[in-house]
């Protein structure tokens, strides 16, 4: 699902589609990885037959895990290959999901109360404040009364103001700034996957760079350059989402795959 801001169709479809194909060589069963977030939703959440928009179905992993728990899940995304791959991935896992061309800005005017949860693990990737009110408003207006967006990265075990910058300067200080991801094999050459990061004002721009083919002057470059956005921390999701009409936020914690404490945080209508 594409949002109002700097990361296109194209950026995304570029970067799924690679996805996909370095899946086939990588044995990372990435839907238990993801597991544990839906699984503790369903806890918060227990009755049968809530409907459920995953708001960034990507390559389809958190739409069919959450189907496989029990909630009628919609799957929205504005990208084509996402949409075909959340297809293809509840086909091969036997759930039935409804599979849809919405986006963050304009689902709440398209389906009004149509969900009681919004599922999103990439809200805090936009980035001008006006985008991030007009998605909010609008995710808040496709929920019905009760119902509650699901969201993460702000971490409400750091709820004061200036909480995203932190997490900014830990990443400056830890993640490479270039890192080879992957090299398979691709027809009859390869193809690399690395990536490239700089600091941007407040925010981390990530050039990621395909090079396909044997590796010499006659080798293909695509790119996709995404921008790391930290300042929708909890203190600044909190303000956001009373501006844009929920009356509550709450912070949960639950263990990840690798047994870490992991924020989710609940926006209420």
């Amino acid at each position: 699902m594409s949002e109002t801001g700097p990361h296109s169709e194209t950026t995304w479809d570029r970067l799924l589609r690679w996805e996909r194909f370095h899946r086939t060589f990588e044995p990372v069963d990435f839907r238990r990885w993801k597991r544990a977030s839906q699984a503790h939703l369903r806890t918060l959440f227990p009755a049968e037959g809530l409907r459920v928009l995953d708001a960034t179905a990507g390559l389809g992993d958190h739409s069919v895990n959450l189907a496989e728990l029990g909630f009628v899940v919609t799957a929205g995304d504005a990208s084509p290959v996402a949409r075909a791959a959340t297809i293809e991935s509840a086909r091969a896992a036997n759930v039935t999901i409804e599979v849809a061309d919405l986006r963050w800005e304009t689902v709440g005017t398209e389906r009004p109360l149509a969900y009681d949860l919004v599922f999103h693990d990439a809200i805090h990737w936009i980035e001008a404040p006006d985008a991030m009110h007009a998605a909010l408003t609008s995710l808040r207006t496709t929920l019905r009364p009760k119902g509650a967006l699901v969201f993460f990265f702000a971490d409400p075990r750091d709820p004061n103001e200036g909480a995203g910058e932190r997490v900014r300067q830990w990443d400056l200080a830890h993640l490479p700034r270039m890192e080879r991801l992957w090299r398979h094999p691709y027809e009859s050459g390869t193809v690399t996957h690395e990536v490239l990061r700089m600091p941007s004002g407040d925010a981390i721009d990530e050039r990621h760079v395909f090079t396909v083919g044997g590796g010499d002057s006659t080798s293909e470059l695509q790119e996709a350059t995404l921008r790391r956005i930290y300042r929708w921390d909890f203190f600044a999701m909190k303000r956001a989402c009373a501006d844009a009409g929920f009356t509550s936020v709450e912070g949960h914690l639950f263990d990840n795959d690798k047994g870490l404490p992991t924020a989710m945080c609940l926006a209420r209508v």
